[in-house]
Parts: C-alpha cells; sequence; structure tokens
C-alpha cells in the first residue's frame, strides 16, 4: 500500500476542479508575434500540431469561416472550448498554429482538452511541446509532471515538479506531487514535509490532507493519521478516505468503529474480511478468525475469500500451539527459591490450549482436524464438537445460498 490504496493517491486531475485549474494555468500565457507569412514554416507548424488532433474529420469543419491569424484561431478555440465543443477549438489552435509554429500556448490549450479527455498520450506529447517553446512555464511543467506521475515516471515526474516549485512556490499540485514521490521510495519525513509546503498553499486540498494522513500512517503515527484522515471527510475527501481510516482504526485495535468506517465504502462481507485482514496482520487471531466467519456466513459469493483467510489463521493458530508444546516440553533451568505453580494457574494454562484447539476446529474441519493429528492427540468431545460445527456452517451456508438465489 501502497496497498491501501489503489485509493490512496491523489493527483487532483479529474472533474470539474481539474478542468478549471487547466483553465486557470492556461489563461495568462502569454504569446509571440505572428511569424512573417512563409508557405514551408506554415506547413511545418500545421504537420507538427495535426498530430495531436484525434477528433471528427477535418472536413467536418469545412463550414467554419477560415483561421486568419494566430490570435484568431487562439480566440475562436476558446470560444469552442467554453461551449464544450472541444474537436473543434483543438481543430482551431491547429490551426493558429499555422501562422505562428512558435508559439506554446495552442500546445498548453489542445494539452489541457486531451487531459481532461483522459487522452494522457496526447496530452504528454503536447506539453512536451509547449515546454521546449517555453522551458520556464511553470503550469506546463505541472501539468506534465503529474501525466509523468501516473506513468509511474516517478523521477521526471519529480524533476519537473522541483522546475515548477522553483518558478511558482505556489504550486500546491506540485508540492503534493514531489509527496507522492518520497512517499514511493519510502522517504515518508520529505513526504509529509511536501504535503506540509503544499497545504500552506492551499489549505482546504482534501487530497492533500489525505495522502499525508497516508504517510502518517506508513511511518507508524496512528494518531496523526487518523487526524488527517477524519479532516480529509470533513473536506470533502475523495473515495477511498473512508477505507484508509477504517485500516488505522483496525490497526489500533478499535474493531467495530473499523467496520462501521469500511462500510461507507464496501459491502458488509467484504468490510468485515478487511477488518479480519488487519486483525490477522496484528496477531489478532482470534478477532481475525471471527470476523473473517462473519464475512463467510454474510454473502455466499465472499464465502471462498473469507476461507482462504481462515486457512491462514489456521495455519498461525497450529504454529503457535505447535510453540507452546514445545517450549512446555523443554526442560526449565532450576532456579533457587522458584516457587511451583499453583494448580489454578496450570488449570489456567491448560484452558487456553484447549481454547487453541477449539478455535481451530471452527474453520475448515477436514484441514484443520489432518492438521491437529500432527501436533495433537484431541479429547473425543474436540471432535465430537468439530463434526457439529462443521454440520452447522454448511447448513448455515446452504441456507443463505438458497435465499439468495429465491426469485425477488
Amino acid at each position: 500500500m501502497h496497498g491501501l490504496t489503489q485509493k490512496r493517491v491523489s493527483l487532483g486531475l479529474a472533474g470539474a476542479a481539474g478542468a478549471a485549474a487547466c483553465a486557470a494555468i492556461l489563461a495568462g500565457c502569454a504569446g509571440q508575434a505572428a511569424l512573417d507569412a512563409n508557405p514551408d514554416l506554415k506547413n511545418a507548424g500545421r504537420e507538427s500540431a495535426s498530430q495531436l488532433y484525434d477528433g471528427e474529420p477535418a472536413v467536418v469543419h469545412a463550414t467554419e469561416f477560415p483561421v486568419t491569424s494566430a490570435a484568431e484561431g487562439i480566440m475562436r478555440g476558446d470560444e469552442a472550448w467554453r461551449e464544450g465543443r472541444f474537436d473543434l477549438a483543438i481543430y482551431l489552435y491547429v490551426q493558429s498554429l499555422a501562422f505562428d509554429a512558435k508559439n506554446p500556448v495552442p500546445y498548453l490549450k489542445i494539452g489541457a482538452i486531451h487531459e481532461r479527455r483522459g487522452n494522457r498520450a496526447l496530452a504528454e506529447k503536447a506539453f512536451e511541446n509547449a515546454l521546449s517553446l517555453a522551458p520556464e512555464n511553470a503550469g506546463a511543467h505541472e501539468r506534465l509532471g503529474l501525466l509523468y506521475l501516473q506513468d509511474k515516471r516517478d523521477d521526471d515526474a519529480r524533476k519537473l515538479f522541483e522546475q515548477a516549485v522553483a518558478a511558482d512556490p505556489s504550486r500546491w499540485q506540485s508540492n503534493n506531487g514531489l509527496g507522492i514521490v518520497a512517499d514511493r521510495r519510502g522517504d515518508f519525513a520529505a513526504a509529509i514535509a511536501h504535503y506540509n509546503a503544499a497545504l500552506a498553499a492551499e489549505p482546504r486540498a482534501a487530497s492533500v490532507v489525505n495522502n499525508r494522513g497516508f504517510s502518517r500512517y506508513l511511518a507508524g503515527d496512528l494518531a496523526g493519521a487518523e487526524l488527517d484522515f477524519r479532516t480529509a471527510l470533513q473536506l470533502g475527501a475523495q473515495a477511498g478516505t473512508w477505507t484508509n481510516l477504517g485500516r488505522v482504526l483496525a490497526r489500533q485495535g478499535r474493531y467495530p468503529e473499523s467496520l462501521e468506517s469500511f462500510q461507507h465504502e464496501h459491502d458488509l462481507p467484504e468490510a468485515c474480511n478487511l477488518v479480519g485482514e488487519v486483525a490477522l496482520a496484528r496477531g489478532d487471531l482470534t478477532m481475525a478468525q471471527d470476523y473473517f466467519m462473519r464475512a463467510a456466513s454474510a454473502s455466499p459469493r465472499y464465502y471462498q475469500a473469507a476461507y482462504d483467510n481462515i486457512a491462514l489463521v489456521d495455519k498461525r493458530l497450529i504454529e503457535k500451539a505447535n510453540a507452546a508444546a514445545a517450549a512446555k516440553a523443554a526442560p526449565a533451568a532450576p532456579e533457587p527459591a522458584a516457587a511451583a505453580a499453583p494448580d489454578s494457574e496450570k488449570m489456567e494454562a491448560g484452558s487456553r490450549d484447549a481454547n487453541i484447539l477449539a478455535l481451530l476446529t471452527t474453520t475448515r474441519p477436514a484441514s484443520s482436524r489432518k492438521a491437529n493429528a500432527n501436533a495433537y492427540d484431541p479429547a473425543r468431545e474436540a471432535r465430537r464438537q468439530q463434526r457439529r460445527e462443521a454440520r452447522r456452517l454448511q447448513q448455515q451456508a446452504t441456507k443463505v445460498a438458497a435465499l439468495g438465489s429465491r426469485p425477488r
């Protein structure tokens, strides 16, 4: 996680907010004067830019009045963009480049439209062309860096973000990107510092607060992570933040709260399974088994996945019991003045071993019995309990499956 989350990395590219950011970045870009009329240069500019057009055939736009200058092409392209006519906007920006092939503005606008539409390869090419013409443009560095970050080109993205922040320290998405790069290499202190810088520029950026919470989670600061996730939710954080909060709560052993948090984004069987996974990772085998069994009984669809996890619990319980048996059998070094253990303590130790055996007999009866045969000589009553529990679970699964298949 970053196993947490596929949902944990927040770039801030999608939706209306991303489009608004792109528009704000590009609106202030300055153009260059038109080149002298030169047919060869016009053709070269049109050919280079035309590779960035992937919309309807150009003949569709044949009824448009011809573009007579670079400025006119940009102005009409902006108007088409505002109207949501993106193919026409790109077409007009391409036409403007035939008059001014060295103007980065059309490339920036073309890149922003492709980014919004999810055409990452074309967006990258457009921003790369813009940077070749205007290497000082902080907005182009940032947008291209965010695209590289999605492609896992972390080193290239880092360089672009650093150049963007150097040119304009208010570029909070660049600092957010630098934090993600630092997280990926395991430098959580550096990541948190970058997220703090991003929040200094944009205090209400929920995605950044979520990302900082994740860094704190990985660094072991569970209280700080919980605070960040709750703050991010109050700010309207994206999907995945409830799941992040659920994992933090489960890591602290707060299982009922964790389950409630998971259920904001998962159905009950999956939420139970997620709680069980964290409990298993903590070594809390009893609670892990309980939640896996709840997941299995809540949904036949989730039955196999839950029982796969129960098998892991079985293995851990067997290993724990074997280690306890080996320690009990090993001769202890004599200690002077050591009092013999009271009978009550001996009985308590025996009951713990019996409890481990009882836990094993509630899961995967056949495999549990086979495994126990190598490590234990269980009592007849324990075997009866195992058979009864196996029948009960099978009957319950059959009833649930029958209910799920009944027509509504």
